[in-house]
C-alpha cells in the first residue's frame, strides 16, 4: 500500500514539475502580450495627449497587470526629482514587474532598450522608436508562442514519463 502511494506521489510530483515548466512559458507570453498593449497605449498617449512622463506612468499604473507596480514606482521616482535620467529609473524598477523571472534575457534587454529610448527625444522620434519596438516585440511574441506550443506538451509528457519510470524503478 505504501509503495503504491509513493508511486502515485512520485508520478504526481513529476507531472507537477512538467506543468510548472509549461506555465512559465505561458506567463512569458502573457507578459509580452501585456507589453505589446502598453506600447500601443504609449504610442497613442504620446501622439495625441502630449502629457508628461509622470502622468503617463500614473495612467499606466492604473491599468494594473504585471506592470502596475513597475509604472507606479517610476512615477514616484520621477516626482521625487532625484535628478536621474528616465532610463535609470526604468532600469531600477524592472525587478518590480510581476513574473519577470519568466522572461528571457532577450526580453529583459528589450525592456531596457525601451526605457533607454523613452522620454529623451521629441514626440516624433519617440513615436518612430515605439513603432520599432512594437515590431521587435511582435517577432519575439511570435517566436515565444511557437516555442511554447512545442515545449509545453513535451515538458508535461517527459516529466510524467520520468515520474512513471522512477515509480517503476523504485517498486
Amino acid at each position: 500500500m505504501l509503495k503504491l502511494l509513493g508511486s502515485i506521489l512520485i508520478i504526481g510530483g513529476c507531472s507537477g514539475i512538467g506543468f510548472y515548466i509549461a506555465s512559465r512559458g505561458a506567463a512569458r507570453i502573457r507578459i509580452l502580450r501585456e507589453l505589446e498593449q502598453i506600447l500601443e497605449y504609449l504610442y497613442g498617449e504620446i501622439e495625441y495627449s502630449g502629457c508628461d512622463m509622470a502622468e503617463l506612468m500614473e495612467r499606466l499604473s492604473f491599468r494594473g497587470g504585471a506592470f502596475g507596480d513597475f509604472f507606479l514606482g517610476i512615477r514616484g521616482k520621477l516626482l521625487s526629482h532625484q535628478g536621474y535620467r528616465f532610463s535609470e529609473y526604468w532600469s531600477g524598477e524592472l525587478s518590480y514587474i510581476h513574473g519577470v523571472e519568466n522572461l528571457l534575457s532577450e526580453d529583459i534587454e528589450l525592456l531596457h532598450c525601451i526605457g533607454d529610448n523613452l522620454g529623451n527625444c521629441d514626440r516624433g522620434t519617440q513615436l518612430r522608436t515605439i513603432e520599432i519596438f512594437k515590431k521587435r516585440l511582435e517577432k519575439t511574441l511570435a517566436g515565444a508562442t511557437e516555442e511554447y506550443r512545442g515545449k509545453a506538451k513535451l515538458s508535461i509528457i517527459v516529466c510524467a514519463t520520468a515520474g512513471c519510470f522512477l515509480a517503476i524503478l523504485l517498486l
